[in-house]
């Protein structure tokens, strides 16, 4: 029996998940169209800004996130625990800029009209179905995938599907999981060779926390940028600020994982380029010893961070958890347990 959407995603409970979602026939819509020669890239700033209007009204965070030419990645994390905290007036606020009444195709308004926010208010039915949806990721995707492919469509002059399908939802269990699909998504402009070096991928998450650091420390860690012919001619502000939106709101690597940015860039550089970790013993002990902290065996966690999608279908874990998904909807097995019983340390 196939799984249902509702079986993989629960909008009552935080959890993790790894979105993926793509462009019809693998079309280059968000990238450069071979051709005609035109180019899309300006496409992905609206998604980005998408990203940056939603996370402000939704219950939801945004963890990482990759926007590729035909394809998206990102690692969400809804937060129905919010919504316990917060009165009927910042819901229907809330609500009221998420419905607004009209057509939004660049973002959400900034501000809720007075009178949408007293008609929701007075709508008593449809309040707490209202106030769930806050939380939902499928509303999130739901909101920016429709407004991005009617203002792409009305750029081209065109109508019919933008993106393939439904999006692709994965369930990540435990931190393990979360850790290996974060760097995944972040390392996806490297693994597509549309980059030299990780820190150089841009339309990622992981421009958000390099520049982070660059603020903090006044300079880029050392191993992203070593023996690049990049490296002179590369000019982070400017980059930053080739008119498309900045996604302020992604978390900080110690908000959601295990460790904190220059603990995870270390893991990241690890996946990356093992061999150079050889020579400096310090270094990869300390990366060792937090793989096996997490309760996995370093080198075989390490080609599922490569390889994450083709490792995992529909959940990610450990073999523990994913036997008590299997007990939870009465399936003698998940697809993923022969992985998670290589990747994981035995108890």
């Amino acid at each position: 029996m196939v799984l249902r959407r509702k079986d993989v995603f629960n909008r009552k409970e935080i959890g993790f998940y790894h979105i993926t979602t793509r462009c019809v026939r693998q079309a280059l819509l968000l990238g450069k169209d071979f051709k005609s020669t035109s180019s899309n890239h300006h496409r992905k700033a609206w998604i980005e800004q998408w990203f940056q209007s939603l996370t402000e009204v939704m219950a939801i965070e945004i963890c990482a996130y990759a926007i590729m030419d035909n394809h998206t990645h990102l690692i969400l994390r809804n937060r129905p625990d919010w919504l316990d905290g917060m009165d009927d007036y910042e819901v229907a606020t809330r609500l009221a800029r998420l419905y607004p009444g009209y057509q939004c195709l660049s973002s959400l308004p900034t501000e809720a009209a007075p009178e949408r926010v007293q008609e929701i208010l007075e709508d008593r039915d449809g309040f707490a179905q209202g106030k769930e949806k806050l939380a939902d990721i499928s509303i999130f995707m739901a909101r920016w995938e429709e407004a991005v492919a009617r203002r792409a469509n009305k750029e081209d002059g065109c109508a019919g599907r933008f993106w393939e399908g439904r999006f692709y939802c994965q369930r990540l269990l435990d931190p393990a999981a979360v850790l290996a699909a974060t760097i995944y998504v972040e390392l996806n402009p490297l693994r597509a060779n549309i980059v030299d070096l990780p820190g150089f991928a841009q339309f990622t998450s992981l421009t958000n926390r390099l520049n982070l650091i660059k603020v903090t420390a006044g300079e880029f860690p050392e191993y992203l940028t070593r023996n690049s012919a990049i490296q002179e001619e590369f000019n982070w502000l400017e980059t930053m600020e080739l008119g498309r939106a900045k996604v302020n709101n992604i978390q900080l690597c110690d908000k959601f994982l295990p460790v904190d940015t220059i603990k995870y860039l270390r893991v990241l550089q690890y996946v990356v380029c093992k061999d150079s970790l050889v020579n400096n013993s310090q270094t990869g002990a300390s990366v060792n010893g937090i793989l096996v902290r997490l309760g996995v065996i370093p080198e075989n966690w390490r080609q599922t961070a490569m390889e994450f999608e083709k490792s995992y279908k529909l959940f990610a874990g450990s073999p523990e958890k994913l036997a008590a998904i299997a007990s939870a909807q009465k399936k003698r097995c998940i697809h993923g347990v022969s992985t998670a019983n290589q990747v994981y340390l035995s108890n």
